[in-house]
Order: C-alpha cells, then sequence, then structure tokens
C-alpha cells in the first residue's frame, strides 16, 4: 500500500511539471504528462512499474475522461457530422489494415497473425486527442466533432474486426467451424444491440430528463449518479463487446442534455483532470518495457509507425476532403486520428495472450503507441495554427 501511494503522488508531481514545462513550449500539457511516464518507467528512471493498481487506475481515468468528452460535446452537431463521422471511420480503418497486413508480410509468414497486425494498427484512442482538443478550445469545432464521433465509431468497427478474427482463429482449433461462426454472429448481435440502446439513450435522453426535472438538481447526489451511471454504461460496454471509454463516452452524450450538465462538467473535470488522467496518461510511457528490443523489433516498429502514421492521415483526411471539407479540417481529422493509445495496446495483449502474436509483435505495438499519442498532440497544434492553416 505504501508504494501504491508513493508512485501515485510521484506521478502527479512529475505529470504536472511535464505539463507547466509543455506549456512553456507552447504544446499541450497532455504531451509532458506522456513523457513524464516515460522518465519514471523502465525506459528511464525505473522508479515504478505498470501493476495491476496502476491499470485499474488508469482504466478508471480513461473512462472519467470520456465520461467528460461527452458532457462537453455539442449533441446537435455530433448528430449532423454522423454520415461523416462514419465514412472518415471506414477510410480510417481500411487503408491501415490492408497496409498493416501487406506490411507484416516483410517479417512473418503466418496469415493470421499478419491479418491481426493489421487489426491492431486499424486501432484509434480518441483520448490523447481529446485532452488535445479540449486544451486548444477546439473541440466542437467541425474537425474536432468529427474526430469524436468518428474515433468512437471506429472503435466499435475495429472491435468487430478484433470478434471475427478471434473467432476465426478459435475454429482453427476446434474440430467443428460451426462454433466458431456462432461466436461470431452472437459478438455482432451484442454490438448491435448496444449501439441501438445507446442511439436510443441519446435520442430520447432530453425528453427524459425534463419530465424528471424537478429531481434533478445540482448536488452530490447528482454527482455521484452520474458517476455511477458512467461505471454501469462501461460495464454494459465492455460485456457487449466494446471498449468500456465508448459506453463512457455515450453516457456523457446522454447527459449533456441535463439543465445542470454545467455542474456535473466542472466536477468531473475537478476528478478527472486534478487525478485520474494523469495516472492514465503516465500510464502509457511506463508501460513500455525496451528490454526484449533487438534489430528486427526496430524494423517492425519503424514499419509500423510509418504505415500507423500513413494509414489514418491519409485514410482519414481523403475521406474528409471527398465529404468536400477543407484542407485544413483534412489535415486536422488526419492528424487527431493518429494516435493508437490503449487501444491498440488491448488488442495486441488480446493476440499476445491468445498465441496470434509473438512478443515481436506486442513490443513495436507498445513503442508505436507511445510514438503516436506524441506526435498527435503535437501535429494537432500545429494544424490548429493560424499559420499553418493559411498555408495548407
Amino acid at each position: 500500500m505504501e508504494s501504491v501511494l508513493l508512485n501515485i503522488s510521484l506521478i502527479l508531481i512529475f505529470t504536472k511539471i511535464g505539463g507547466i514545462i509543455s506549456k512553456k513550449f507552447k504544446m499541450p500539457e497532455v504531451l509532458g504528462a506522456l513523457i513524464a511516464g516515460v522518465i519514471l518507467g523502465p525506459v528511464m528512471l525505473n522508479i515504478m512499474q505498470y501493476d495491476d493498481n496502476m491499470k485499474l487506475l488508469s482504466n478508471i481515468g480513461v473512462i472519467m475522461l470520456m465520461f467528460l468528452a461527452g458532457l462537453e460535446t455539442n449533441v446537435e452537431e455530433f448528430k449532423k457530422a454522423g454520415v461523416s463521422s462514419f465514412m472518415i471511420a471506414v477510410a480510417g480503418i481500411i487503408l491501415p489494415f490492408i497496409l498493416g497486413t501487406i506490411g507484416a508480410y516483410l517479417f512473418f509468414d503466418n496469415l493470421l497473425e499478419n491479418v491481426f497486425v493489421g487489426v491492431i494498427l486499424t486501432a484509434t484512442s480518441v483520448s490523447i486527442t481529446v485532452e488535445t482538443l479540449k486544451e486548444l478550445g477546439k473541440l466542437n469545432t467541425k474537425s474536432g466533432i468529427n474526430i469524436l464521433g468518428a474515433a468512437v465509431i471506429d472503435d466499435i468497427l475495429g472491435l468487430v474486426l478484433i470478434s471475427v478474427v478471434l473467432a476465426v482463429f478459435e475454429t482453427q482449433n476446434i474440430s467443428k467451424g460451426s462454433n466458431g461462426f456462432t461466436s461470431i454472429i452472437y459478438v455482432l448481435v451484442k454490438i448491435t444491440l448496444f449501439c441501438l440502446v445507446s442511439a436510443a439513450g441519446v435520442l430520447y435522453m432530453p425528453k427524459l430528463s425534463k419530465r424528471f426535472k424537478r429531481y434533478l438538481k445540482p448536488g452530490k447526489e447528482l454527482l455521484t449518479f452520474s458517476i455511477a451511471f458512467t461505471m454501469l454504461m462501461a460495464y454494459i460496454a465492455e460485456i457487449s463487446g466494446i471498449a468500456a471509454v465508448t459506453g463512457a463516452y455515450m453516457c456523457g452524450l446522454m447527459l449533456t442534455s441535463l439543465d445542470y450538465k454545467e455542474y456535473l462538467e466542472r466536477n468531473i473535470k475537478a476528478i478527472s483532470s486534478g487525478f485520474l488522467s494523469p495516472i492514465f496518461f503516465a500510464s502509457v510511457g511506463i508501460e513500455a518495457n525496451l528490454s526484449g528490443i533487438n534489430l528486427k523489433v526496430i524494423f517492425i516498429t519503424l514499419v509500423m509507425f510509418v504505415i500507423a502514421v500513413i494509414g489514418k492521415l491519409i485514410g482519414c483526411g481523403a475521406a474528409a476532403r471527398l465529404l468536400k471539407m477543407s484542407k485544413s479540417e483534412a489535415f486536422q481529422i488526419g492528424a487527431g486520428m493518429i494516435s493508437r493509445g490503449e487501444v491498440a495496446i488491448i488488442t495486441a495483449n488480446i493476440g499476445l495472450q491468445k498465441g496470434i502474436i509473438s512478443e515481436e509483435v506486442f513490443l513495436p505495438t507498445i513503442i508505436v503507441v507511445i510514438l503516436t499519442t506524441m506526435l498527435t498532440p503535437i501535429l494537432l497544434k500545429v494544424s490548429f495554427s493560424h499559420k499553418v492553416e493559411k498555408e495548407i
């Protein structure tokens, strides 16, 4: 227990100092928090390890961060961006998937492993982008809304891909293929039901909140029940085969219609930004362990990193241009979708545990997650600067 308390204290101090330094260089605070994690972790000082306690706090941190993002999202603008977000998400999945699968053949001959590398590279982690957009005051811009919508859809479609690959893998290890097919159908049904229920909640919650308006007053009761509802939605998303962060974001969208949402925003932001979010951002850097690195791993990392950046920047950017968005908006959307974060780590971890991929794929995935996570805030900062927008 003593070590956990010390670790939390060090993380909060280092991430805050890192954020202050980052702001001095006119960069988002989140970048400083990520670098602080790398400094504290095995890569440099090796003061702390990524253990179960940190994993729990980190997971809660990202759930609260996504709940806050949902609260701060303009639902009307989100609805308008529905079709465009879907097209951007699809383009941002297809290109990295194809490039990732083909690129993996440079190092491996196993079809399923190579396909899984492609699946890993389809992931998008919106948490880093959300924090950066909030700092830049661009969360509810046309680009910001499309990034959020596309990232949520990307998460759902990406997890469908993972479910299909896992079902195929299980089919190869059992005598009857019908079990694998049944597994695919079961997962797809759960995901579809979750999406339908969430969409209904976002659409009808305003009417419901007006009916119970006299019972909904700012106070600790509203705050506690809102957090409980967030955790419940995250849980339902998990058991439905969707990432918990998607459930938390949907919960935020549902509650954004409340009359007292400003009260919720203020208090959730204090909990998230002041305590839990720094632990999440630092944990990404702490989780990196380069002890198994060799020349092959370096080459795999370089290939995955290039594909990770190009796949989203070109794929999502091209889709945005086809939707008649400006060049600067297309660049902003492509840049905002680059970060892989916890989604890619979770995907790679599933593959490693199931024996689909080896450590030679898992380690580069962690490094690519860190690199793309650090690159995304920088590119977003640059893409939203008036000088760059004008030049583009």
